[in-house]
C-alpha cells in the first residue's frame, strides 16, 4: 500500500510536466523597506519578482509521512482531515530543481530527487525534455513546473507583511528584510501548489513562513514554507518547501535550445 501511496504523491508532483513528455517517451518597483498596506498588498513582491529580466533559482519539495510512534498515554492532537491511507512504513519524496530564468518566457531547469534526473527547456510554447542524454521536442505545449513566482502567488497571499517585524539580513549577496510567520491558517495554499484533491491539499492548513525581500525591489530572495497535517488515524504529513533567488538581472544568464 505504500506503493499506492508514493504513486498518489506523485500524481500531484508531474501533473505540470504530463504535456512535456508527449506520448510518453521519454520591471522595476520602488525600493521601500516599509512594505504596502492593503488587500492588494500580499502579492506586491510576487510583482516584483514577475518584473525580473533574468535570474538564477532553486526549488526544494520535501513530503513526508513517518511511521507513527505508538505513544497511548499521550493526549493525540486532532487530525486535520477525515482523509485515511492504507499503508505502512516511513515514505519520503523529495523534489529539486536548479533552473535559470530569462524574460518573457525561457526556462531551463534540471530536475532530480525521488526518481532519476532529467533536464528541461521551456521556450514561449516550445519545450523539449532530456533523458538519458537524448534530448526530445515536446509534441504538446506545457508548464514550467513549480516556478517561483507560482510558489510566491501561493504563499504570500495568506500574508500580512504589514504586521511582519522584519530582520535587517544579507543573503546571497542582497541585502534583505526577513519576515517570520507562525501558524498562518491557509485554506489553499497546498491545494494551488499539489492539486486540491491531493492529500497535501487536503491535510495542510497551517504554513510557517520565512520570508525574505530585497530591500532594493521587495522581490522574494528565499521563501522557506514548512507545513504539517494528520490523517484521520492520526498519521503525519509534512511538508518543506525552499525557493531560493539569485543572480538578478544578470546578463550572463543565457537560455537556448538545446537542439
Amino acid at each position: 500500500m505504500a506503493k499506492m501511496w508514493a504513486v498518489l504523491a506523485l500524481v500531484g508532483l508531474f501533473a505540470a510536466l504530463i504535456g512535456a513528455c508527449g506520448d510518453g517517451e521519454e520591471a522595476q518597483v520602488e525600493a521601500s523597506p516599509t512594505p504596502p498596506t492593503g488587500e492588494d498588498a500580499a502579492l506586491a513582491p510576487c510583482r516584483a519578482l514577475q518584473s525580473l529580466q533574468s535570474y538564477h533559482y532553486s526549488v526544494s519539495i520535501e513530503l513526508a509521512s513517518p511511521e507513527p510512534e505508538e505513544s497511548p498515554a499521550e493526549a493525540q492532537p486532532t487530525p486535520t482531515s477525515t482523509l485515511t491511507r492504507e499503508f505502512t512504513g516511513p515514505w519520503l519524496f523529495e523534489y529539486n530543481i536548479e533552473a535559470s530564468f530569462v524574460a518573457p518566457d525561457r526556462v531551463e531547469v534540471f530536475i532530480s530527487g525521488t526518481g532519476a534526473p532529467f533536464s528541461m527547456i521551456y521556450i514561449g510554447n516550445q519545450s523539449w525534455v532530456e533523458l538519458a542524454g537524448q534530448w526530445r521536442q515536446s509534441e504538446q505545449p506545457s508548464n514550467v513546473p513549480y516556478t517561483p513566482p507560482d510558489i510566491c502567488e501561493a504563499i504570500l497571499a495568506n500574508l500580512d507583511l504589514s504586521q511582519g517585524q522584519p530582520e535587517e539580513e544579507e543573503l546571497n549577496d542582497v541585502k534583505t528584510l526577513h519576515y517570520t510567520f507562525t501558524q498562518v491558517s491557509s485554506e489553499e495554499a497546498m491545494g494551488k501548489l499539489f492539486g486540491i484533491q491531493s492529500d497535501m491539499g487536503i491535510l495542510l492548513k497551517e504554513l510557517d513562513v520565512d520570508l525574505w525581500l530585497a530591500e532594493e525591489d521587495n522581490s522574494p530572495v528565499r521563501i522557506d514554507v514548512s507545513s504539517s497535517g494528520l490523517y484521520a488515524d492520526g498519521r503525519e504529513m509534512r511538508a518543506h518547501i525552499l525557493v531560493d533567488v539569485r543572480d538578478v538581472n544578470s546578463s550572463d544568464i543565457r537560455v537556448e535550445p538545446p537542439l
